[in-house]
C-alpha cells in the first residue's frame, strides 16, 4: 500500500514520467470496504491512490514531505473520527485549505449537505454513489487542482 501519492522511486529524487504525471487522491474512511471500493474506483481512472483510516493518519499523509493529493475523498460518518472536525482543520490550515475535499456521506437531507459544504467541502456525493459520477466529480477537481 502507498504511504504517499509518490512512488519510492519519485520519494527517492528519481521520479518516472508516469510517477509526476499521475493524478494523485488521498481516500479517508475507517471503514476498508468502501476504502477498497474507492480505491478501485480511481486506480481505474488513473489514480495515485493514498489511504488513511484516522484523521492523525491524514494529518500525517499530508505532513509526510510527500506531493500533497490533488483532490480528498473524505468519508464523514467515521467513528474513529468527525470527518467535519477533519474538514474544519483542513480549511483552517493555510497550506491545505485549496485542496479540493469531495465529502462521502449517508445523509442525503438538503440541510445535512449544506452544512459539509459551509463547512469547506468541494462537493457532497451520497451513499450509495455511481462508480462513475464519482470518478467524474474527482477527475473534474484534480485536473482544476
Amino acid at each position: 500500500m502507498l504511504t504517499g501519492c509518490m512512488t519510492g522511486e519519485a520519494r527517492r529524487g528519481r521520479a518516472s514520467r508516469s510517477a509526476t504525471r499521475r493524478r494523485c487522491a488521498l481516500i479517508a474512511g475507517t471503514d476498508p470496504s468502501i476504502r477498497q471500493l474507492l480505491r478501485t474506483v480511481l486506480e481505474i481512472g488513473g489514480f495515485q491512490v493514498s489511504e488513511a483510516a484516522s484523521h492523525a493518519e491524514v494529518m500525517g499523509r499530508l505532513a509526510a514531505g510527500d506531493r500533497l493529493p490533488q483532490v480528498i475523498i473524505l468519508d464523514v460518518l467515521q467513528p474513529a473520527f468527525s470527518g467535519i472536525t477533519t474538514l474544519t482543520y483542513l480549511r483552517r490550515e493555510s497550506h491545505l485549505a485549496h485542496l479540493p475535499v469531495v465529502v462521502l456521506t449517508s445523509f442525503a437531507d438538503p440541510p445535512e449537505q449544506q452544512q459539509f459544504l459551509q463547512c469547506g467541502a468541494s462537493a457532497v456525493i451520497t451513499k450509495p454513489f455511481s462508480s462513475q459520477r464519482l470518478l467524474n466529480l474527482v477527475s473534474q477537481y484534480a485536473t482544476a487542482h
